[in-house]
């Protein structure tokens, strides 16, 4: 087992001092709010009613014909469970056409989603949650160290050029399962300079803007990591393991896997999704819903959890450092 993390005194204690700072959060997430509000607002409570009927009547559909096949040509009523073929198809055109986190160009239809923060209910743009939620991990990342880190599920990179802007020094490589997200990353990885787009993205000032083209980005499937086992101090994700339910013990045993020393799963675990709202969206969606709890089955320890980010009403995601 690696020595140099586990031999660090004050690990848990640096963990356990990890909080995000309201007034930090409300910073990074500003440029991407559309609009604000509280339950208590005839607008809000109207929106919250039509999500709750939408996704209740949606996994009723989903649990009666969930056997049907599964195709992206279908309606989203008709379609079968989420398998890897489609997610397949459907990031392939993501990644293909849709651009960086901007809050300067107009916002798209569907691109703002309804946020829980504090007594706050927020209509946050893409991309607001994922700086919040980058932050925390640099955290979490400054408090155990590592020297490389592997990203499962990396679509076009952007988690990792932020996180190299701000840790030159890790070595960093990421896993996608389609062409067009290594593709995407690696033309990125061409381009004369830092994009500024992503620059203006980063929850932080830009320290480092050479690291990024020395990520590794490479094509794979989580149920089959194209690395030896313990090749990586920190193995994480972030939403990616939700798109991978049917395949989800394969993905985390082989996370476990090629993991050194510690494993950050940014998912939405079963713990942080009770409310009916929730419930009924995971099981429409055919998402991850495993319980942090039984990561221990996979031979990784829980060392801490951390919930404490503005959550989607509709899908609730925590952070879990463990240990393998």
């Amino acid at each position: 087992m690696n020595s140099f993390l586990d031999g660090r005194e004050g690990i848990m204690e640096d963990l356990k001092n990890i909080r995000l700072d309201p007034n930090v959060v409300s910073s990074i997430l500003e440029p991407y709010i559309v609009q604000r509000g509280t339950r208590q607002d005839p607008q809000i409570t109207g929106e919250i009613n039509k999500l709750e009927n939408r996704w209740k009547k949606r996994r009723w559909q989903r649990r009666l014909l969930g056997w049907l096949p599964n195709a992206r040509s279908l309606p989203p009523m008709l379609r079968g469970a989420r398998n890897q073929e489609y997610v397949f198809e459907s990031y392939s055109t993501t990644w293909e056409t849709q651009g960086w986190p901007n809050p300067q160009e107009p916002l798209q239809p569907k691109e703002a989603s309804l946020v829980a923060w504090g007594e706050e209910i927020l209509k946050v743009r893409r991309g607001g949650l994922s700086r919040v939620h980058l932050h925390y991990m640099a955290d979490v990342i400054e408090a155990i160290r590592p020297r490389s880190i592997l990203e499962v599920g990396c679509g076009n990179g952007l988690n990792l050029f932020v996180l190299a802007s701000k840790f030159p020094d890790i070595a960093m490589q990421g896993v996608e399962l389609t062409e067009k997200g290594v593709a995407t990353a690696k033309s990125v990885q061409q381009a004369k300079t830092f994009p500024e787009t992503l620059v203006k993205f980063c929850p932080w000032e830009v320290g480092n803007l050479e690291k990024w083209r020395k990520i590794d980005f490479r094509q794979g499937d989580a149920r089959s990591l194209p690395f030896a086992d313990s090749s990586f101090d920190l193995v994480f994700t972030r939403l990616a393991l939700e798109q991978m339910e049917s395949l989800r013990d394969a993905a985390v045993a082989e996370i476990q896997r090629v993991a050194k020393t510690h494993v950050m799963l940014l998912e939405p675990f079963a713990e942080f999704n009770q409310d009916a709202l929730r419930r009924n969206y995971v099981g429409a969606k055919d998402y991850f819903s495993l319980p942090h709890e039984q990561l221990q089955k996979f031979g990784i320890q829980v060392l801490m959890t951390y919930k404490d980010f503005p959550q989607k009403l509709t899908l609730g995601a925590g952070l879990v450092l463990g240990k393998v």
